[in-house]
This record gives structure tokens, C-alpha cells and sequence, in this order.
């Protein structure tokens, strides 16, 4: 029996050597099937922390969609102002052209009024003058014509004064 007492003492050691062991390796497994657990968690959260960025990214996507076909159609309407601006812009540089061109003739019009203007003015003048000449001759030969009255009655006057004389 002392040896079936050693024999159970050794295997109980053995035994405590083994459980020992796999209680070890139980303790290291659960270690790493808490680390496991932990990862899984994690993954488990950045999964959930992605859905939610996905699904936030999704709107803000939807967004710049509809601001994108916004700005598209915004762009298509400045793109067809721009036109009808380009050719308001055209026609009006080609009024300014046509302007210029009549001022151009214009100017050559105005000078030559301005040259007749002056050849009138210079006729008036010289007509001023004339008539000015013959009121002044006109005078003077109406002053000469009383005076030839003048005369012509005092001679009248000695006539029938000398006749008178001879008559007596």
C-alpha cells in the first residue's frame, strides 16, 4: 500500500503538473480569446463607426449631387446669358461703328456748313457794307438834289426878279 500511496501521490502530482498546465494553457487561451473578443468588439465599432460615416458620406453625397446639377443648370443658364450678352455686346459695337463712321461724315459735313457759314457771313458783311455805301451816297445825292432845288429856285427867283426889272 506504501506503494500505491507513492503511485497515487505521484500521479496526483502529475496530475497537479498537468492541470496545472492546462489551466495555464486555459488562462492563455482565454487571454487570447479576450484579446479576440476585444478585436472582434473593435472591428464590431469601426464597423458601426463606418456604417454611420458611409451613410452620413451617402447624404452629403446626395447633396453635391443636387448642388452639382444646380450649379449645372446655373452654369447652363450663364452660359446662354453669356451668349445673348456676347451678341447684345456685338450689336452694340457695331452701332458704335456705325456711329463713328456717321460722326466721321458728319464732321466733314459740319465743316463744310462751317465754310458756308462763313462765305455767308462774308457775303452779309459785303452786302452791309454796299448798302451801307449806298445809303450814304443816296444821302449825299438827295443832299445834292435840295441843294440843286435850292439853286434852282434862287435862280428862279433872280430870273422873275430880273424880269420884273426889265419890266419896269
Amino acid at each position: 500500500m506504501a506503494n500505491d500511496a507513492a503511485r497515487i501521490t505521484e500521479i496526483t502530482d502529475e496530475l497537479k503538473l498537468i492541470l496545472e498546465a492546462r489551466l495555464t494553457e486555459l488562462g492563455s487561451a482565454m487571454k487570447s480569446a479576450e484579446g479576440v473578443t476585444r478585436q472582434l468588439v473593435s472591428a464590431e465599432l469601426e464597423i458601426g463607426r463606418y456604417r454611420q460615416l458611409q451613410e452620413s458620406l451617402g447624404a452629403e453625397a446626395l447633396d453635391v449631387k443636387r448642388e452639382m446639377a444646380a450649379l449645372r443648370a446655373r452654369a447652363d443658364e450663364l452660359r446662354s446669358s453669356h451668349g445673348g450678352v456676347t451678341a447684345e455686346r456685338d450689336a452694340l459695337r457695331a452701332e458704335v461703328a456705325r456711329l463713328e463712321v456717321e460722326a466721321r461724315e458728319g464732321g466733314g459735313e459740319r465743316d463744310r456748313l462751317r465754310q458756308r457759314a462763313q462765305s455767308l457771313e462774308a457775303e452779309t458783311a459785303a452786302g452791309q457794307a454796299e448798302n451801307e455805301a449806298a445809303r450814304n451816297k443816296l444821302k449825299k445825292l438827295e443832299e445834292n438834289h435840295a441843294k440843286v432845288r435850292k439853286l434852282k429856285e434862287e435862280l428862279k427867283a433872280q430870273l422873275a426878279a430880273i424880269s420884273a426889272g426889265e419890266q419896269e
